[in-house]
This record gives structure tokens, sequence and C-alpha cells, in this order.
């Protein structure tokens, strides 16, 4: 496989399945290459591939050092171009100290590394900054003097799994511009803050193909400046379907839908439409329809439902997840002699393993290579209170201690419980029998 051969490369294979590769034409919007599939060159823009993280976990998750760099590179990637949006000040100071602490060392008062300051500029609000922001910024890289870059690395992307966007994927409705992108969506929340409110809608049918947004000269009296087209951000716990509703003569911010996995019960493209059934917070069965741009966007936005609800929330993949097809011409002619053939076969979902198996099997291989993961030590504060543990179930007997390491060994799984299994919601709910007609083509690209 393409992407094994490449985290193989990076010396990142146990944990390949965090990553994807990404298609990002000169126009149009990006979108993940099924690896199932077999590779067709010239549906690639430019013959060009980037490895990226498809499934974003909180950093104590990864088990080896080399997937912790990938993540901190495509983070700070993800941060200086504006998909991922930090609203406190303090925060995004820390996270610059950190991107010089593990890009440059120490800082040098006399001499700090001011370029790389610059570089991250756009990391935190916007607008016209303190007069002592960057003496802070050189005071935060100057506490933090000493530390390796790996832990630099390590810090950051704990801030950044804080974020409540952290992870989320973000489709629009309409084509991605300077105005209409993931920064100034954000951007906008941030701004519109105190008036965003969770709208109780049933039956909601969305045409995302208008831009509405703030005034658009700037932000400069009310308004933040922005144009945005409605979207659908899809991250670890369910989707959030956002809708701008501000414009020059009155603010009202952005409308903001959350709908939780456990909620689901069947997703499914048609045509240009995204349909989504789930139960309200009253119990009620309500429908929602997106309107995307292209059909293939709205298979874009159901297979990414599909996949995340398999990956962070479910024990295992099931078989109707990964046995999910499609045909072409020349495979739907051969299947009417032969129901069984595998020509023109092509799946629509990329994904094999969830969460919980990825982070045992790393565990496993870990431990057969002889280097079993220890927890990290985060100041010398955290290591009194891991010797003072460590010292009460030594205390306590061998069952005690068993029991205290088997505790640990699971803790992992707590940030994550979302478990619509669990829940009475199994992932078939969100795989909807396809049929060649109504699902496009570019879901299973």
């Amino acid at each position: 496989m393409l992407r094994t051969q490449v985290c193989e490369k990076l010396e990142i294979g146990v944990e390949s399945d965090y990553f994807g590769l990404r298609v990002c034409p000169a126009s149009g919007p990006s979108r993940w290459l099924n690896l199932r599939n077999p590779l067709d060159p010239h549906r690639i823009p430019g013959r060009r591939l980037d490895l990226r993280v498809k499934f974003w976990v909180p950093p104590h998750l990864l088990i080896n050092e080399p997937t912790r760099h990938q993540f901190y590179l495509h983070a700070k990637l993800d941060l200086i171009e504006g998909r991922l949006v930090v609203a406190d000040q303090e925060v995004a100071r820390k996270i610059i100290a950190y991107i010089a602490q593990a890009e440059t060392g120490d800082c040098d008062v006399d001499v700090p590394p001011t370029h790389i300051y610059e570089e991250c500029d756009k990391i935190g609000p916007q607008g016209e900054k303190p007069e002592d922001h960057m003496e802070k910024i050189i005071d935060n890289h100057c506490e933090i003097a000493g530390m390796r870059a790996s832990q630099a690395e390590y810090r950051l992307l704990k801030e950044i799994s804080k974020l409540e966007s952290f992870g989320e994927e973000l489709f629009f409705c309409k084509p991605v511009t300077q105005t209409n992108n993931a920064h100034n969506l954000y951007s906008h929340l941030l701004y519109h803050a105190q008036q965003v409110e969770e709208p109780t809608r049933e039956d909601v049918d969305i045409d995302g193909s208008g831009t509405v947004g703030c005034l658009a000269t700037g932000q400069s009296g009310a308004g933040c400046g922005c144009r945005l087209s409605t979207s659908v951000g899809v991250g670890p716990h369910g989707i959030v379907v956002y809708r701008p509703a501000c414009n020059g003569d009155q603010d009202i911010g952005v409308e903001k839908q959350s709908i939780m996995y456990t909620a689901i019960h069947r997703a499914q493209p048609l045509r240009r439409n995204f349909q989504l059934t789930y139960l309200t917070g009253e119990g009620h069965e309500a429908t929602l329809h997106v309107k995307m741009a292209t059909s293939g966007q709205a298979g874009a936005v159901y297979r990414a439902v599909t996949e995340r609800h398999a990956f962070y929330c479910c024990e295992t993949v099931r078989s109707d997840v990964t046995e999910q097809f499609i045909r072409d011409l020349k495979g739907t002619i051969a299947s009417i002699f032969n129901d069984a053939t595998t020509l023109g076969r092509r799946y629509v979902f990329d994904i094999r393993r969830t969460c919980r198996e990825v982070h045992d099997g790393a565990r496993r291989a870990a431990h057969a290579a002889g280097r079993e993961p220890r927890p990290r030590r985060r100041s010398s504060s955290g290591t009194e209170h891991m010797s003072r543990a460590r010292s009460r179930s030594l205390s306590g007997g061998g069952g005690a201690a068993a029991a205290a390491r088997s505790r640990a060994a699971c803790a992992w799984t707590a940030l994550w419980t979302r478990c619509s299994c669990r829940a009475g919601t199994s992932s078939a709910a969100l795989t909807a029998p396809l049929d060649a007609s109504v699902v496009p083509c570019a879901a299973a690209r």
C-alpha cells in the first residue's frame, strides 16, 4: 500500500492509520485519496500527493516519537495557514514559544529568533497586537529554556488538543476562497462568541449556495470583514453545521448546530445534498439536508462522517463499512453474469482499524521490540506525584500494583468515550445501502 510505504520510510508504519494521502488541486477542494482502490495517476493533478494527519488524537495516545513529530509538523502547518485558530492570546504566545524552542532551542535574549515569531504571526487572534506582544513571547520562550525539542513538540500538541476545533474537518458549501475559509470562519465565531447559540431546529433544509457575513470592508466599525457560506465540520465526537447569519446592518453571529454521533440514525448523499436523520434533545426524529456545491462534496461529507464515527466511536470497524463498494460500468456488466466478481469494484470507505485498535497495535509492537512505552514526565511536581503513587501501589501488594497498571493502560479511552455501539447505535446506522445511481463515484475515490 502506498501510504504504508511512505510511513515506513518515516518510521511511523505501526501508526500509519492516523495518516492519509491528500490530493490538493490548484483549484477546487482537496480530497482524501481512497487507498483501498487502484491508484489512477491521471486523476492526481501534478502527480503530487500530500501526507497529512487524517485522524487527530491527543499526543498521549501516540506511542512512537516519530509519529508525534509528524503530528507536530502538520499541526504547525495548520496553525500558520489558519486552518486551526487559537482564540486566547496567551495560549497563542505559548504555542509560538514551543515552536521556537522546537526549531531553534533556548532563547538568546540578545538575538531572539524573530524570524520564527514572524512566521507564526497568524497564530492567535488577528488584528492590532498589544505593544508588549513580542516581549511576552520572548518571556515565554525564556521560561522553557532547557526543554528538549521533543518535549516542546509534545507541549504544543497538548495545547491544540484542547481547542474546540481540534480534529475537525470543514466542508464548505461554496468553494474555498480568501474570504470563505476555515480561518475566517473560526475568527467569525470568536468575534461573535457572545451571540452564538445552539438552535433547536427540526427538518432543516439548508441551501449553502449563497455567502453572507459581516461588512466586507474589514474590521472597522461593526463586523469582522468576512464573507462565509454554510459549512459542515466533521470531528471526533460528531458534526457541527455552521450557518453564517450576519450582515452589514445587523450582527447576529453564526448559528451553530451540533449533532453527536450517538444521535445519528442515518446519513447518505443524494446527488448534491447531504442528508442526515438524527434524534433531537427532546427525543424527536429530525432530518437535516445540506446542499453542497457538487455531488462529490456531498459524497466526501458522507464518507468523512462514516469513517470518523467508526474510527473514534466503535470497538472495531464493521464489515458493512469495510465491504461497502460501488462498481464502474465494466464491473456492473460483469456482475450481471457473476455477482461475486471483483471487476470494477471501488470501495467507498478507506478505514480498517479504529482508534483503540491502532493504539493497542502500536503498544504491542513497542512491547515486542523491547521498548514498552512509559508515561511522559510533565514536570518535577508530576514526577513526585508519580513516585508517591508508585510507593503506595508497592506497599499495597502485587495485586494492587497490577490493578493500577491495568487502569493506567485503559485510561486512554476516557477522552474518546463516545462509543455509540454501547449506547445502542451501531456503525451500520451511518451506512445507508449504496446504489450506483445515487452515490457519486467521487465518494469512492
